[in-house]
């Protein structure tokens, strides 16, 4: 136990730089504070040492200087034996300028006598080793958190602590003095989407995250001893996500297959009846959903369908509510809404019409041209339209959806024969979509006149 190895010039010069009042070092300590029963003026300490990890072994030193730092002293050791309530000598003394024991292993106290000729001097000193672990009690062998200790609504993290009880002894009264440590209790997660547990060995988490988690638990006491461990959290709750509803323009080849419906209606304008496209694929933990959109339907949908596209028929605001659920026995739902509007726009047909009988872009906006006599209003669901000249003989007549309703080219009864310029009346029967605010369907007749002219 006793060692007279010869210290390192640069330890001795630490040394050097102590407090020349005190004669006993451990500068290997995390840690040291004075003994509750030192008299004003005393110079007994106590150090504390912190194992690196929990469990290993660890040895300690604690070196005596004499008060001149000169040669010719003598050091003789003893340690405090707390069943007989005295010290011990330690066989063995050694001489010179300082004297060290480095084979300590467990926390004693440590007396030594230094004598030079007439001059002893007596020194005292407590060694703590200081050792935590924390555990977190409910995981498996792979850390994950087990079975029944989590649900929809929330997560119970449980641990537990082991340390064994730091004290010393007052060397006078042989009382037990137990040092009081207060830990420091801290949660963390991997996840800046989890919310933290509290400050509390044993805690509950609600509103689980919709992510796999880690949760690390970390103690630390007065001393700077850190512990931790973690568990994983495999997540059960799903997160309803919903993009940004698009509008299906009417262009969309795949909607509106073989219709070319772009040719003739403006794409900033959403009339009814439209489609939205809905996206959920950014959901979490998803078995299955369902959309409610607002307009009556509500449809459910597996896992395996991402994308949906959906009609509505009338004009309005629709609250789109998407809920999702997570795989059994959980099935825990999450839910979030959206808007989406279309709007009831104005049935209206041009006063005046000038085909160019060229042949070309006979079927093209009436935005851009007027080669193609119709209305742009979608948001009518049929109509039955008869177009006139001024002897009242029929030209052009179509019945059925008007989007499907290519408009009158100028040319009579579908021939090759161009109408000659003049005045053309027509009559149309028009079935609208709801109108918003009402809840039925308005059937309308519009008749008028208008202008065909050949440039």
């Amino acid at each position: 136990m006793f060692s007279k190895r010869i210290l390192t010039f640069c330890f001795a010069i630490k040394l050097l730089a102590i407090n020349l009042a005190a004669q006993i070092f451990a500068p290997e300590a995390s840690d040291s504070f004075a003994a509750s029963y030192n008299p004003p003026g005393g110079t007994d300490e106590v150090f504390v040492f912190n194992k690196s990890s929990f469990g290993v072994a660890m040895t300690v030193s604690v070196v005596a200087v004499s008060v001149d730092r000169l040669s010719g002293w003598s050091f003789q050791w003893s340690v405090y034996d707390p069943v007989a309530e005295a010290y011990k000598s330690i066989p063995g003394a050694s001489s010179g300028w300082f004297s060290a024991i480095d084979t300590i292993t467990v926390s004693s106290g440590y007396r030594v006598i230094m004598t030079k000729g007439a001059s002893s001097q007596v020194f005292r000193v407590w060694l703590l080793v200081n050792d935590l672990d924390v555990t977190i009690t409910n995981k498996d062998e792979e850390d994950k958190l087990l079975f029944g200790y989590y649900n929809c609504s929330s997560i119970d993290l449980r641990a537990d602590t082991t340390r064994k009880a730091l004290f010393y002894f007052n060397p006078d009264t042989k009382a037990r003095i137990n040092v009081s440590v207060n830990y420091t209790i801290r949660w963390s997660t991997d996840n800046p989407e989890a919310v933290t547990p509290s400050s509390r060995l044993i805690t509950r988490v609600n509103n689980p995250p919709s992510e796999d988690t880690w949760y690390i638990l970390t103690l630390s006491d007065p001393f700077g001893l850190k512990r931790s461990d973690s568990v994983f959290y495999e997540s059960i709750q799903s997160k309803a996500v919903l993009a940004v509803p698009e509008y299906v323009n009417l262009g969309d080849e795949l909607e509106y297959p073989a219709k070319n419906y772009g040719s003739y209606y403006n794409d900033d304008i959403f009339s009814a009846p439209g489609k939205y496209r809905f996206d959920v694929s950014g959901s979490r933990n998803l078995s299955g959903y369902e959309i409610d959109f607002g307009d009556g339907e509500l449809i459910s949908f597996g896992a395996d369908t991402l994308t949906i596209v959906h009609e509505f028929k009338k004009p309005g605001i629709y609250k789109v509510v998407l809920t999702t659920r997570s795989a059994m026995p959980y099935e825990c739902l999450d839910s979030i809404s959206a808007e989406v509007e279309l709007v009831n726009s104005q049935f209206a047909l041009p006063n005046v019409f000038t085909p160019n009988n060229d042949g070309n872009n006979d079927l093209i906006s009436l935005e851009n041209s007027n080669d193609v006599f119709r209305s742009e209003d979608i948001s009518v669901l049929s109509i039955e339209i008869a177009i006139f000249d001024r002897a009242g003989i029929k030209v052009h007549a179509y019945e059925g959806n008007i989007r499907d309703w290519h408009g009158w080219d100028g040319r009579i009864r579908n021939s090759n024969r161009d109408a000659p310029e003049g005045v053309y009346f027509y009559v149309i029967k028009a079935l609208h979509v709801f109108k918003e605010g009402t809840g039925s369907v308005t059937s309308k007749t519009y008749a008028g006149f208008f202008h065909l002219y050949r440039d």
